[in-house]
């Protein structure tokens, strides 16, 4: 069943499949009744306290909703630094998405609209330090198959498996340089990458 959304779930949902992760409905119903500018804030101080996240929950919302007022999150802008990838999370590689919605789907199956027929993609989420900060890296399919060297028809080949040890071995524990958008909350969304 397709869901209609008012202009601030919109919003909010926008703003949370741009940043890499994905919501459960329940989840995204507290965050609209706290009001767009209110819930993108809250969603901005998840990729500190939750770094390897991928799916939100209410749980995680109500955790904040508990704790001191949220701060203001500051609005995109380019990041340029170095440094390495120290771990690449689950969710990363081959995927289906719904093709509906765009949300992440396992077997199929997609939270909002049930029983679809994935289309096939290629993500990364990483952990990246560059002795300073940590952060979480987002790489769509473009970024992904530019830093690992496969694209997409390959992957569907070698299957999820194989591919994720493909995307490991290329990435963790490299000196790499990364250009890309900086997302609220702290997550970069890579444009660019080189070895350095």
């Amino acid at each position: 069943m397709k869901m209609d959304y008012s202009p601030t779930t919109e919003g909010i949902l926008k703003r949370i499949l741009g940043s890499g992760y994905q919501i459960h409905p329940a989840a995204l119903k507290v965050l609209e009744s706290l009001g767009e500018e209110k819930a993108i804030a809250v969603l901005g101080t998840f990729p500190e306290k939750f770094p390897e996240l991928i799916v939100i929950e209410v749980k995680h919302v109500e955790e904040f909703l508990k704790k001191a007022p949220v701060k203001k999150v500051q609005e995109t802008n380019e990041s340029n630094r170095s440094g390495k990838i120290t771990q690449i999370y689950d969710g990363s590689g081959l995927i289906q998405r719904c093709p509906k919605c765009d949300r992440w789907i396992i077997d199929n199956f997609c939270i909002v609209h049930s029983d679809v027929e994935g289309i096939w993609d290629l993500r990364i989420k990483a952990r990246f330090d560059d002795g300073k900060v940590r952060c979480t890296l987002i790489f769509k399919k473009d970024a992904t198959e530019k830093s690992v060297g496969i694209k997409l028809e390959e992957a569907k080949k070698l299957g999820e498996a194989a591919t994720l040890e493909r995307i490991k071995e290329a990435l963790v524990g490299k000196e790499i340089e990364v250009g890309g958008v900086k997302l609220s909350g702290g997550n970069v969304l890579v444009k660019d990458i080189r070895k350095v």
